[in-house]
């Protein structure tokens, strides 16, 4: 061996211990300690490698979507090995995550986070979430994202991009499909089930991923409901309606942030420091890291804010941003921007502080590969494939149900309508893995099948095409009851798919009115990622199942529920419209001085009230609804303050004939308050299962506290009158009222 050869063997082994022994053998107690250490170590060009999360699919030999089967560029590896990169974003598969770590560790000895969308799905695909939000069941969103957590380390990341807290209040935002819904307190609940599910109790154990909190903060507040727009709103309504989310993901650990595309009120959230610094660092507590979402930073330039490149990433670093995805910005630029002044050392150290603590917390360090094996065992396909099945029984919503026309009758013989209806694709989402060779999938016409039904299907019509009339009457004219699906399809939500007409469109009315002319009773299963407009179909429908986009196995959730072998669960997690026009619209709704009031004995009617004079003021189906097969009353609804909890209770009675669970809400509203206030606020909620004829009596304790607001940045709790309501849902329920002292 030459002395050059050995020289380079020496230095490679050295390297390799050096790491070990600087970075590895962390315990969670010494991060701060060792995330120094690191620090202490790097020079300016590795540190302003970890502020970069590179592109995948341009690292890979061919340049292709998924880089689970490709060959690893030795150029990339080089970089990797340099310190070049903090990240890299894409589904890579186990091999070539272990290969990137490898020479990662290797190199500078930082292995790096990778990153995916895992949304709703990583190899099983479940509901999307704005579905799975309206099971309104925490357990539930904490194993979905548990079982993602697995199966994501087996497409090859260590992060996922989720979950989306946005408030979203207009269904003509395409990214309604990612969220919770309209309500702070649910979507919250949800963002924080499922970072407990995604990041376990100790993400050091190989099981589990980091989260990412997104889109922070007002994303579903965009002007028109259109995507990437501007938004302007008050202090006040960002800290009582869209942070509320965010702050809740913080205490639940969540490991980073992402903050959105748009301006809040003429700034970009990109280099917000207001956002950034002063809220999510310094009241909420996030000791996280931010990444920028997809080349936000870049996009800087066209906000009108950075005169250039350079610009634009001394005004994100600078504003607290710690990453940068995919846009090179910093990388290109940081080092003459530290030289020049314009970006201090500290500013730039406590950006790579924020990520290297969060891969300390992975156990990345001592870890850094996939340890397949153990990951494997831990994945039960059948297991996940059974609690997709569960989360699409749970996300479905029954909105109408007259004459008892489901479950269906046994033996009744079925004439299943429409396109979606016989689509593996149409069931999936948004942000499914689309890879239908790969999985198991479930049309509804496979589910009915599966489950037994007497079901004959025909197209007769697809959801923005023709029509074919006469293949509809043939095929109601030989069955007992039709099952036809409408909406939309999938890919007309979601990023980018925002919306100016959430109606159902002609070809669709042209069915239903044919169908109904027929005189068999129909059951309307609706499709797609965002509540639409629809109230020709609710009016001619004998039944309508509201199922968004169940995920692979919602065909087969969907046909359990309509045969009734699983008990219609969901409840609505947003307002349901008449039409597009009355967007944005949501349950609560800040009160005006002119609310209102139907009176039959007004000849002006609704004129001179806070409404459109040309369509009814109230939603379709309101925040909270969903029917059961069984009925519930309400009764001796009650409000009691004691100590710091406000205790409300109800007797629930099961009025129907067949066992069945009532989801119990408690709305409040504040009758006398600085600052107007919501009409009501959802502020607790329980689920109580009864058999035919039970009453129990419902108790859910609410926090003082929880019934207070910001006003000028101060959150403030006053004494004075409230009204509450103990209901199904929050448009109905006797009002009750107390008092705080």
């Amino acid at each position: 061996m030459t002395n050059k050869v050995l020289y380079f063997v020496c230095v490679a082994v050295l390297a390799v211990q050096f790491a070990s022994a600087a970075f590895g053998g962390v315990r969670q107690d010494d991060v701060e300690q060792s995330v120094e250490t690191v620090l202490s170590r790097l020079t300016l060009e590795q540190k302003i490698g970890q502020t970069w999360q590179c592109l995948g699919r341009e690292m890979v030999e061919p340049a292709s979507g998924d880089m689970s089967g490709e060959k690893l560029k030795e150029s990339f590896l080089a970089g990797v090995r340099a310190g070049r990169y903090g990240s890299v974003i894409g589904k890579w598969g186990v091999e070539n995550y272990n290969a990137i770590q490898r020479a990662a560790m290797e190199g500078v000895g930082i292995p790096l986070l990778i990153g995916s969308d895992m949304i709703h799905s990583a190899v099983t695909t479940y509901p999307i979430p704005l579905a799975l939000a309206c099971s309104w069941d925490e357990s539930l969103w904490e194993r979905v994202a548990e079982a993602m957590a697995a199966e994501s380390l087996l497409q090859g990341c260590n992060w996922t991009f989720t979950p989306m807290l946005d408030v979203a209040l207009d269904a003509r935002w395409g990214r309604i499909a990612e969220g919770g819904g309209c309500d702070p307190l649910l979507t919250g609940l949800m963002g924080a089930a499922m970072i407990r599910g995604l990041q376990g109790e100790d993400m050091t154990d190989g099981l589990h991923i980091a989260a990412c909190a997104k889109h922070y903060v007002c994303y579903g507040a965009s002007l028109g409901g259109r995507d990437y727009n501007a938004v302007e709103l008050s202090d006040d309504t960002l800290r009582n309606t869209y942070l509320p989310p965010f702050k809740m993901a913080v205490d639940a650990g969540v490991a980073t942030v992402m903050p959105a595309f748009h301006s809040y009120n003429g700034v970009p959230c990109s280099m917000n420091a207001y956002l950034l610094r002063d809220i999510l660092r310094r009241e909420m507590g996030f000791g996280g890291m931010t990444i920028s979402d997809w080349e936000a930073v870049k996009e800087l330039v066209k906000h009108g804010t950075a005169a250039d490149e350079a610009d634009a990433a001394a005004q994100a670093i600078n504003a607290g941003m710690d990453m940068e995805m995919v846009s090179s910005c910093y990388a290109k630029n940081l080092a003459t921007l530290v030289k020049e002044g314009r970006v201090s050392m500290k500013t730039l150290d406590d950006a790579v502080r924020n990520i290297l603590r969060v891969k300390f917390r992975l156990g990345l360090f001592d870890h850094p590969e996939i340890d397949k094996t153990k990951v494997t065992a831990a994945v039960d396909p059948a297991a996940n494939r059974a609690l997709a099945r569960e989360a699409a029984q749970k996300s479905i919503v029954l909105l109408k149900n007259e004459a008892d026309t489901l479950p269906l009758t046994s033996g009744a013989k079925v004439a299943l309508l429409g396109d979606v209806a016989a689509s593996e694709w149409q069931m999936l989402g948004c942000w499914s893995t689309k890879d239908l060779s790969k999985f198991e999938n479930a049309t509804l016409l496979d589910g009915l099948k599966a489950d037994g039904v007497d079901v004959v299907y025909t197209e007769a019509y697809t959801l923005t095409g023709r029509v074919d009339t006469v293949a509809i009457e043939r095929a109601v004219a030989e069955a007992d009851v039709v099952i036809a699906a409408f909406g939309d399809y999938w890919e007309k939500s979601g990023e980018g798919a925002s919306s100016s007409k959430i109606e159902l469109p002609g070809e669709q009315l042209e069915a239903v009115r044919t169908v109904k002319a027929c005189g068999k009773p129909l059951v309307a299963v609706v499709f797609g990622g965002r509540p639409m407009a629809f109230p020709v179909l609710a009016e001619l429908a004998d039944a309508v199942v509201m199922a968004w986009n169940p995920g692979g196995c919602g065909g087969w959730g969907i046909a359990d529920v309509l045969i009734g072998a699983a008990e219609p669960w969901g409840r609505l997690t947003v307002d349901i419209p008449r039409t597009t026009g009355v967007c944005p619209l949501f349950y609560s709704q800040t009160t005006t001085g002119r609310p209102v009031v139907i009176d039959k004995s007004n000849p002006f009617g609704r004129r001179f009230t806070s409404c459109y004079n040309d369509v009814e003021p109230s939603a379709l189906y309101p925040f909270g609804f969903g029917l059961g097969y069984t009925t519930f009353a309400y009764s001796g609804e009650r409000a009691e303050v004691c100590g710091d909890v406000v205790v409300f209770s109800a007797d629930v009675t099961n009025t129907g004939s067949r066992k069945g669970s009532e989801l119990v809400q408690v709305y409040v509203r504040d009758e006398v308050a600085k600052i107007a206030r919501p009409r009501r606020e959802l502020k607790g909620f329980k689920r109580v299962e009864l058999e035919p004829g039970e009453t129990r009596q419902v108790e859910i304790k609410v926090p003082v506290n929880s019934l207070g607001y910001f006003v000028q940045g101060r959150y403030v709790v006053e004494p004075g009158r409230f009204t509450a309501w103990i209901a199904s849902d929050s448009d109905h329920g006797r009002a009750i009222r107390f008092s705080i002292k």
